[in-house]
């Protein structure tokens, strides 16, 4: 009778630990993984406290599953191991695809077709990532925009807001003179946010970039015989995630800002390039969305010659699309 008794005293007592702030994990529906202390919640909000974070509110429709921490008669008994040891961290993995195509009949008759892919691979102090893109369009049967670009990174987390970046961008456009340009940088992130609602991070980067031209580029004037130009460079690099609260709407924002800190050649002088896109994304179901965006890729470059004062060789791509795409 008395072991009966002691059990539902243990049992209750480990009930009263777990309501009174017991650590949970909480899976959410897209892969990502929030370990904290639910302090409040109802049928449609999950208040949990995170330790680097503060308080979020979650919607339980984002959920998956909401796992307690096991307490042992052991454990009560020596001192409690760090939440960290009782948690395994397992890999989360985000991917998705959004398609673009269009067709517009007016004066000038033009069609578009495109995609955007992401991908992103998270443990413990590692995160992998994969961006690409490819652009084509055409005005009255004349090509106007065909390129792709390929963006493979990786982030090593030295502490839980702090991280190290490698990253290489490659960029191939078959219409321009220079129709082929590598980046290859590295720097120091932070993030400030990064849960399922929301993600703030800012990422100071320095590198080398290597601009490739065309035999055929007209630019002798100015480049000589050399088919490339390199130039050293830094940059800052953004990415805002915003999931706005009991609704299907996801407003995001990332680019980056490059500054060159030396000029290859004396008639060319390249001044800054700005990489943005931005825009929102609604989620008809889970996983299948429309999206928006506002993409804008801007070189400033001027040509400096004596005779000829003010001379701009900029280059300014400004795209609105509207998507569909599925992420998982």
């Amino acid at each position: 009778m008395s072991r009966a008794v002691l059990l539902i005293v243990t049992l209750c007592w480990t009930f009263h630990l777990a309501a009174a702030g017991q650590s949970v994990v909480i899976w959410m529906k897209n892969g990502d993984r929030l370990t904290g202390t639910v302090t409040q919640q109802d049928k449609d909000i999950v208040f949990l406290n995170l330790p680097y974070s503060g308080q979020v509110q979650l919607p339980r429709i984002q959920i998956d599953r909401i796992e307690q921490q096991k307490v042992t008669l052991a454990a009560a008994k020596s001192v409690a191991e760090p939440a960290a040891a009782l948690i395994k961290n397992l890999p989360v993995r985000h991917y998705s695809l959004d398609l673009t195509a269009g067709k517009k009949r007016s004066s000038s008759n033009t069609d578009n077709l495109g995609f955007k892919t992401d991908f992103e691979q998270r443990d413990s102090n590692l995160r992998l990532t994969f961006d690409g893109r490819y652009d084509y369009e055409t005005s009255n049967s004349t090509k106007k925009t065909h390129k792709y670009l390929l963006n493979p990174g990786a982030d090593y987390f030295f502490a839980p807001q702090l991280f190290w970046r490698n990253k290489v961008d490659y960029a191939q456009d078959f219409l321009t003179a220079d129709y082929k340009n590598t980046d290859l940088s590295s720097g120091l992130g932070y993030s400030f946010y990064d849960t399922a609602e929301l993600r703030v991070e800012l990422i100071a980067l320095a590198g080398l970039k290597r601009t490739h031209f065309k035999e055929t580029a007209g630019l002798e004037l100015f480049i000589g015989d050399r088919q490339r130009l390199d130039f050293r460079h830094v940059q800052l690099e953004w990415d805002l995630r915003y999931v706005w609260p009991g609704t299907s709407v996801e407003l995001y924002s990332e680019g980056s800002y490059l500054k060159p800190v030396n000029q290859p050649v004396r008639y060319i002088e390249f001044l800054q390039e700005i990489n943005l896109s931005s825009g929102l994304h609604y989620y008809l179901t889970e996983r299948i969305r429309l999206s928006f965006s506002l993409d804008l890729d801007w070189s400033k470059i001027d040509v400096v010659l004596p005779q000829y004062p003010g001379l701009s060789a900029d280059s300014r791509d400004l795209h609105q699309k509207l998507s569909i795409g599925a992420k998982f």
